[in-house]
């Protein structure tokens, strides 16, 4: 592919288009593609002694030896039973010395819980609501100074050597 440059026209939208694929093509030319298997091993009881022993696990299926890939299976399936089981112990103890945000916390890591995001809705009426709630305490004189309480009566005014007619036309 050869670069066309500012030359591909004076329309924007046909000079963007030649830009984007160019950068396309020597992104297929230049960067490597590489496909990564990632296990998902962030649990907290997935300690470093396992990560070894699923190296070794790994390690034994490629070279395809049975014999020491069922020997390492064995070792690495009964390491992770035993660190799920003292985690289990330590998430009993937890509960039991009374400290339910830290159960809470370690049963949302364990199941993967991600909170859903709330849905803001599109409520036209709502978001004028909102506008006249926060924005219609302006004050028309410098001297004065509106506070919005939340009983949405009380105007505060400060009067400015004795003169009371800018706050006076301000509560009028």
């Amino acid at each position: 592919m050869e670069w066309a440059g500012p030359e591909a026209g004076n329309n924007l939208d046909e000079y963007t288009d030649t830009v984007i694929s160019f950068i396309s093509f020597c992104e297929e030319v230049c960067v490597p593609v590489r496909t990564r298997k990632i296990y998902n091993n962030d649990k907290p009881w997935f300690t470093a002694q396992l990560r070894r022993l699923r190296s070794e696990k790994e390690e034994a299926r490629r070279s395809r030896d049975k014999d020491r890939f069922k020997e390492a299976k064995y070792r690495f399936a009964k390491a992770a039973k035993e660190a799920k089981h003292r985690f289990s112990e330590k998430l009993q103890q937890q509960f039991s010395e009374g400290n339910p945000a830290s159960v809470w916390k370690g049963l949302k890591t364990i199941t993967n819980y991600k909170p859903k995001s709330p849905q803001t809705s599109d409520n036209l009426s709502l978001a004028n609501e909102l506008n006249e709630l926060y924005c219609r305490c302006i004050s028309l004189h410098p001297s004065v100074k509106l506070l919005k309480f939340a009983d949405d009566t009380t105007l505060v005014g400060l009067i400015s050597k004795g003169d009371e007619s800018a706050y006076r036309r301000e509560i009028k």
